[in-house]
């Protein structure tokens, strides 16, 4: 992506990288929300007070990212700092927006090993409920911007029963591809038509080779070592490769694998830790930090800390390859339609398999007084779209304590 030259002088001169990255680090104290959320904490502090890039190339940049698998709002950031000094500020970016996120969720996730566990369930019991809620609400919002004909909405149903009846972890990423693929067969042809010829392509071999390594030494470990964090690295960076739409999407995929599937924690525990992740700023992709951790829950404090944060940083990483990758080849690529109906398709499977996870929660849970009127509390507030995520969290809290 360049510069357009009329947009040039509106640049200033001396960028500096250290405060570039102070910025950074603001952004991640106060970007509360989603990856649109987040664009506007973007839109303030990077483009409107200082200059770092115009908001024509924060749009592109926003375009660019929601084509790939990944956490968009951290991938935008981080492309801002590849574009302005290179995959080494780029990672650095990367490291500072993460972290605070990272290190907060990874300690939450260590706070059952210090104390009672269950004087930690009942004290984070309002989470379930209200993290239910805004399941809930994802599921509406995602279902009615992917589901917008006919072929949409069957896949989108298709998402949405997958999530529900399957029980293996693999149905899920097969899922994503035959969405993907049968929107790309079925769609019109019309829309595929007066298309430009991509012009060749500049792949970076390395980073290609490097994220295909990383794959498979993670698969191949996984299966051979007995070392559950082998498992952990192979899992969370496999999350990393195929969620499409933001944080609320990876929800069908750890549900089922750590949950359904191998029993890893409960399903109180997996909701509590969603519910805290909407009361923190930063990228609701840490929630990886929390479930790693907890998933070692029964093997002592310095092998959860490890788990937390090789699954923390195993969900950004095949995000920040395939920028790295895609960068040099997007001018050509988004050329391409077929790429464009292949996404499409797969966000529809994608809001699909967040409505199914809804369902399969509701069904699943044994639902209390209480725990009905905190999850409509939490989907009322959601619907009224007048308070952020942190104070529907607080008011949830204080309506459960009044009661407990």
């Amino acid at each position: 992506m360049t510069i357009p030259k009329d947009d040039a002088e509106n640049f200033p001169q001396g960028f500096s990288h250290s405060q570039y990255l102070k910025d950074v680090f603001l952004c991640s104290l106060i970007a509360f929300g989603g990856p649109e959320a987040h664009l506007g904490v973007f839109l303030n502090r990077l483009v409107e007070k200082k200059n770092y890039l115009t908001e024509k190339a924060l749009l592109e940049w926003m375009a660019l990212c929601s084509f790939l698998p990944g956490p968009t709002s951290t991938q935008v950031i981080t492309a801002i700092g590849l574009e302005k000094g290179g995959r080494s500020l780029a990672l650095l970016t990367l490291l500072i927006w993460t972290l605070p996120a990272l290190c907060i969720m990874t300690f939450i996730a260590l706070i059952p090993t210090w104390m009672d566990k269950n004087s930690f369930a009942n004290g984070t019991a309002f989470l379930a409920p209200m993290a239910t809620g805004f399941v809930g609400w994802a599921a509406w919002v995602l279902g009615r911007k992917v589901a917008i004909d006919q072929l949409s909405f069957a896949l989108w149903g298709l998402g949405l029963t997958i999530a529900v009846f399957s029980t293996t972890p693999w149905a899920i990423p097969v899922t994503f591809f035959a969405g993907g693929g049968l929107s790309v067969l079925l769609s019109p042809k019309v829309n595929q038509l007066k298309s430009s010829l991509p012009g060749r392509f500049s792949i970076p071999w390395g980073i290609l080779l490097l994220f295909i390594g990383l794959l498979c030494v993670g698969v191949i470990s996984s299966l051979l070592s007995e070392n559950s964090l082998w498992v952990t690295f192979e899992r969370f960076f496999r999350f990393g490769c195929l969620v499409f739409g933001g944080g609320q999407v990876v929800v069908p995929l750890m549900q089922g694998e750590l949950v359904d599937t191998n029993g890893l924690m409960t399903q109180s525990e997996f909701l509590a830790g969603f519910g805290l992740v909407q009361a923190l700023p930063g990228p609701m992709f840490s929630f990886a930090a929390y479930a790693g951790g907890l998933s070692e829950q029964d093997s002592g404090i310095n092998r959860q800390f490890l788990s937390a944060m090789i699954a923390g940083w195993a969900i950004f990483l095949p995000g920040t390859l395939l920028l790295f990758l895609i960068h040099p080849i997007w001018a050509n690529l988004k050329q391409l339609p077929r790429a464009h109906l292949a996404l499409k398709g797969m966000n529809a499977i994608a809001g699909g398999l967040v409505g199914g996870v809804f369902i399969k929660i509701l069904f699943s849970v044994n639902w209390l007084g209480l725990d009905l009127v905190l999850l409509l509390v939490s989907l009322g507030l959601l619907i009224s779209r007048k308070l952020p995520a942190p104070i529907i969290v607080l008011i949830v809290g204080l309506i459960y304590g009044a009661f407990v």
